[in-house]
């Protein structure tokens, strides 16, 4: 398996606080970029009381961002388009796998040390050492990672918009923005006429919604769990829907982490097993059976649509069992032990933090570093990670132009 490369390079852009606009997609022509630079504008100053005012977060965070967000030059050991760029956009909802900076600042651990050690070297809201799912699939694709939307007003979205918001899910999970609202703001986004009908027929939509939802239950018993394996993917469903109903055609959509191996769990065993948990197993299987079931549904009911099922499970499960393959040593233990991101009164650090989390899969309690992200997204352009295509790369080469 030939390993994706991402370079820490990048190129300026369009960056908080100026009064230029970078080249875009949008920019067919002078009267049609200005006509959707207006739209974008006055879409995101109606929509800004949603979540923080970016004004005095660009203002913050200008010098982290002008490393991180143009990706679009990065250098790709795996492209899997054949192309040196994609004209397709890439939509992203979710969760914290998926999320590039939509948390406030100060809001999660995402912007606390040590989260961004490996790359670029600083917090910026990502919840890993570096790159996340978002990044790593889109240099899978040879395409830029999207924009996260809190940042669109200020930053090109040439290369789409990242809407995932870390602790989300279908529900309100952990009280941030939901599946359905992420979908919202995307919404308001078309019918502003910030993209064109070719921009959403040809784009890729990728969902992670992943676990936030089982997690955050407070209920105990298996039926109440086993309710809820019904009502997540039925949401993901609709949103879906709601999603095609406004131009998107190509979708691609995660099974769940396992529950069982996430090292908050683990910790339990001294990170040396996963849980053997009779409730866990049955919601892991439950859940990516039925979403499987409502997405072929989709497939063969919505009318040029494409859905592409990762095994993101299974992914996880064959590189925990298999880590001397992805150049990994530690696979249950975190490379961030502990409270991680957080101080005592002191300052003092509530972890501890390995000086090597390339060789670590997980990098905290919940989320994988950026070298077992690289290793999950590998996995997908293998027979047997993938439901309905072969694989990931077979996917994207069979979309309509």
């Amino acid at each position: 398996m030939t390993p994706i490369s991402l370079s820490r390079a990048a190129s300026p852009t369009h960056m908080c606080g100026s009064n230029k606009t970078s080249q875009t997609r949008l920019a067919a022509s002078p009267s049609l970029a200005h006509a959707k630079r207006q739209a974008l504008r006055q879409h995101m100053r109606e929509r800004g009381g949603e979540i923080l005012d970016w004004r005095p977060y660009c203002a913050v965070t200008m010098r982290k961002f002008l490393i991180l967000w143009l990706l679009y030059f990065y250098t790709r050991s795996i492209n899997v388009s054949g192309e040196e760029s994609s004209p397709r956009l890439l939509f992203v909802f979710g969760d914290s796998y998926a999320d590039t900076g939509n948390t406030p600042p100060g809001s999660t651990s995402a912007w606390s040390v040590p989260y961004g050690k490996f790359w670029p070297g600083t917090p910026v809201g990502r919840f890993s050492d570096g790159f996340v799912e978002t990044d790593i699939l889109a240099a899978a694709l040879g395409m830029p990672s999207p924009t996260p939307y809190r940042l669109a007003q200020n930053m090109s979205i040439s290369g789409g918009v990242n809407f995932a918001v870390g602790g989300s899910g279908v529900t309100y999970a952990y009280g941030t923005p939901p599946f359905q609202t992420q979908v919202g703001w995307f919404a308001s986004m078309v019918e502003a006429g910030v993209f064109t009908p070719e921009d959403l027929n040809r784009a890729l939509i990728f969902v992670s919604v992943v676990g936030n939802d089982y997690a955050a239950y407070n209920g105990s018993s298996l039926e109440g769990y086993s309710n809820l394996t019904h009502e997540v993917p039925l949401l993901i469903d609709l949103n879906l829907r709601t999603l095609y109903s406004l131009g998107a055609r190509n979708f691609m959509v995660s099974s769940i982490s396992p529950l069982d191996c996430l090292p908050r769990i683990t910790a339990l065993s001294g990170f040396t097993e996963c849980q053997k948990n009779v409730t866990i197993d049955a919601v892991i299987a439950s859940h990516n059976h039925f979403l499987g079931n409502r997405l072929e549904n989709i497939t063969r009911k919505l009318e040029n649509s494409s859905v592409l099922y990762l095994q993101q499970t299974k992914s996880m499960r064959y590189v925990l069992n298999h880590l001397s393959e992805f150049n990994l040593t530690e696979g249950l233990k975190p490379c961030c032990v502990g409270n991680c991101g957080s101080v005592d009164e002191g300052g003092n650090p509530l972890y501890t933090v390995c000086e090597n989390p390339e060789t670590h899969f997980f990098w905290d309690g919940v989320h994988p570093t950026e070298a077992g992200w690289k290793a999950i997204v590998g996995l997908y352009n293998r027979p047997r990670f993938t439901w309905f295509a072969r694989s990931l790369s077979s996917w994207f080469g069979s979309l309509r132009l």
